[in-house]
């Protein structure tokens, strides 16, 4: 049940991000059709694991995984921070290193919290 639940927290995560790069592109009737599988993912996630701390898990899982999917998807560089957004604008006064290394600990804890708790 464990993996069901990391899984779907995943690929939540990465079906947002996949989305968000889609709606960037243009591609909007896709993106918004992940959207929509992005919050059935949660949903089921949050059914399955039976506690709140699925959205924990989700929200370290987004902030490790989703800036680098999105540009993925969207085909900017993988490290690629933006200027319009609060939090892209927050990570540019950091060196890429250090949003790197925030990232691997956001990482570390959701997988900590999915394999202990969900």
């Amino acid at each position: 049940m464990k993996a069901l639940n990391i899984s779907l927290v995943v690929l939540a995560v990465i079906l947002g991000a996949t989305a968000d790069g889609f709606n960037e592109r243009g591609r909007k009737t896709l993106g918004h059709a992940l959207e929509a599988a992005e919050k059935v993912a949660l949903l089921c996630a949050g059914l399955f694991s039976g506690t709140w701390l699925v959205l924990v898990s989700y929200v370290a899982f987004r902030v490790a995984l989703f800036d680098i999917i999105r540009n993925l998807s969207k085909g900017d560089p993988i490290f690629y921070l933006g200027t319009s957004s609060i939090w892209d604008r927050f990570f540019r006064q950091y060196p890429i290193f250090g949003v790197t290394f925030m990232r691997i600990i956001f990482l570390t804890l959701a997988i900590s919290i999915s394999l202990r708790y969900l």
